[in-house]
């Protein structure tokens, strides 16, 4: 047996084993859990689960944003070989009713700020934990929080299946459970490679080893001087596996922050031992703008990391000027990966070009490109993005059927995932994005990347954010260009005129839109990446 091949939670307690317990392991806005309360805290929230008759197998719904008991909460559900059924802490309560039915989940972990949404749990028989972020907060923010939420949380009934998740603790410990690194420790929902909702199964060992691709590319394991600011959420790849599993085993610290906001996360910056971020586009360029990013504090950053989208050039400058000017020369590095696969691509300090790439993979990780027919392509040409790795999924939860669309194995006998996104890699072994291939649209029967012009556009003068959308026009393609323009442009038709004059003069002349819209804002994700998919049902209606 491999030392990866155990539960998650195992692998994180070995892989410690050689640091003091005393170390910290999560920081929460100045509260500190030490590494050896929080193996202990996660031993007797698994003991409770199973006095509520939780078994190998079944799956718990965990619901919670980037607090401690989210943290405890998903490595106690690990340890006694329950699946984590990770779901958006703003989901709909006809969402989560009708997730917890399809896949007969036995428990929820919840916030009890939101359980008011959930009006199917008030007459359940399946048991209700109740989490609150005052729970583990100082002494100094307890009492405001707990005003800020009294409204919401006054009309909830403890007892029966309800109980508060501090309630839980102290009272059991845990029997061993025969765990391996095959057995399915995760549910993640996700869009995926195909566009169709539906639910990612991960196994302890994709996890395990992500952890340690992770760690061999930052040259190994971190120390109780390193933490990661964890803003991305753990119902996201990035979030548990690098924010939170990587930096655990590792040894650091996980700095939650469970809503981001760039004034905020820079005060966590200056406070807490920040030496690694790892954000998505918008984050960087939210605190570069606040005018809080700044002094002695970003000298102890050891790395950046960005992913969910491509990197402006702008930020990406804007970033690396910033950190130069306060002594601390390093990049702003761009990743890649997908919920199938975890992380896997970035670029680093020594592997690193300037000009878009998403540097090389990871260790474990083989990139390829293919064609429709599977075939494998050369170096510059243009196709699927695929990959062999050791932190591949399991498959789609009951759905064997889009395994088969996304899976397939070479005339050698080695499994591939396609991505689902369009792009090429070089003649060294580096990495490029074109687009989703679900955005791809064929205009005049050539295939036209969304992205593209979003990347072309970025650089024209006044304009500071872009998405383009097709339409259907008299049963023709056409592309719309909604545009958000730098305080003190003006947006006119000599605007307009300039603007399609400086597509067609780069990309190819389907590249260029139909139409052009200002728009104040452009819709974002959870996340903060653009969402395209809410401006394109709005030209739909």
């Amino acid at each position: 047996m491999s030392k990866f091949d155990k539960s998650m939670f195992k692998y994180l307690v070995d892989e410690t084993s050689r640091l003091p317990r005393s170390n910290k392991a999560l920081d929460f806005y100045g509260a500190s859990i030490r590494l050896g309360d929080f193996i202990s805290k996660v031993d007797e929230f698994a003991g409770y689960l199973q006095s509520l008759d939780i078994k190998k197998g079944d799956n718990v719904i965990l619901c919670l944003g980037n607090i401690p008991n989210a943290i405890i909460g998903f490595y106690a559900i690990n340890k006694i070989g329950a699946i984590a059924n990770l779901a958006h802490p703003l989901i709909p309560g006809e969402g989560l009713k009708k997730m917890s039915e399809e896949m007969d989940s036995k428990a929820f972990i919840l916030f009890d700020e939101f359980f008011y949404k959930y009006d199917f749990l008030k007459d359940s028989d399946k048991p209700v934990i109740l989490c609150s972020a005052s729970d583990f907060l100082p002494r100094l923010f307890k009492l405001p929080y707990k005003a800020y939420i009294r409204s919401k949380v006054k009309d909830i009934k403890y007892g029966g299946n309800v109980v508060r998740f501090r309630d839980t603790l102290g009272k059991y410990s845990a029997s061993d459970v025969d765990v391996s690194g095959d057995d399915i420790a995760i549910y993640m929902h996700s869009g995926g490679t195909t566009g169709v909702s539906k639910t990612v199964m991960h196994t302890n060992l994709s996890f395990n080893n992500l952890a340690d691709n992770v760690i061999s590319l930052i040259g190994g394991g971190v120390d109780d001087k390193d933490g990661m600011l964890m803003v991305l959420p753990i119902f996201h790849t990035f979030g548990l596996g690098i924010c939170m599993h990587t930096v655990l085993c590792g040894g650091g610290q996980a700095i939650l922050m469970p809503k981001f906001s760039p004034k905020g996360a820079c005060r966590l910056i200056r406070r807490a031992r920040v030496t690694y971020i790892s954000g998505v586009p918008n984050m960087y360029a939210k605190m570069l703008s606040c005018g809080k990013f700044k002094g002695r504090m970003l000298k102890k950053i050891k790395n950046c990391y960005c992913g969910g989208e491509k990197i402006s050039s702008e930020l990406k400058r804007n970033f690396e000027s910033t950190m130069a000017k306060h002594g601390n020369p390093i990049r702003l590095c761009a990743g890649y990966g997908l919920t199938e696969a975890g992380i896997c691509c970035v670029n680093t300090m020594d592997i690193h070009k300037d000009n878009d790439t998403l540097g090389k993979p990871l260790k474990n990780n083989t990139f390829a490109i293919i064609d429709s027919q599977n075939n494998f392509l050369r170096p510059f040409e243009r196709g699927m993005i695929t990959l062999s790795c050791n932190t591949m999924m399991a498959g789609y939860y009951n759905h064997p059927q889009l395994d088969g669309e996304v899976f397939f194995y070479d005339g050698e006998g080695r499994k591939w995932l396609k991505t689902g996104d369009i792009g090429y890699m070089d003649d060294e072994g580096y990495v490029y994005f074109v687009d989703r291939e679900k955005r791809m649209v064929k205009i005049s029967g050539v295939n036209v990347y969304p992205q593209e012009i979003e990347d072309c556009v970025k650089l024209f003068d006044g304009v500071k954010m872009s998405c383009a959308i097709p339409f259907e026009e008299d049963g023709k393609n056409y592309l719309k260009l909604y545009v958000v323009l730098d305080k003190g442009t003006t947006f006119d038709e000599e605007f307009k005129k300039n603007l399609k004059e400086y597509i067609s003069s780069r990309l190819l002349k389907y590249n260029v839109p139909k139409i052009i819209e200002m728009v104040d804002t452009l819709p974002l994700t959870q996340i903060g990446k653009v969402d395209f998919k809410k401006l394109q049902d709005s030209i739909k209606q």
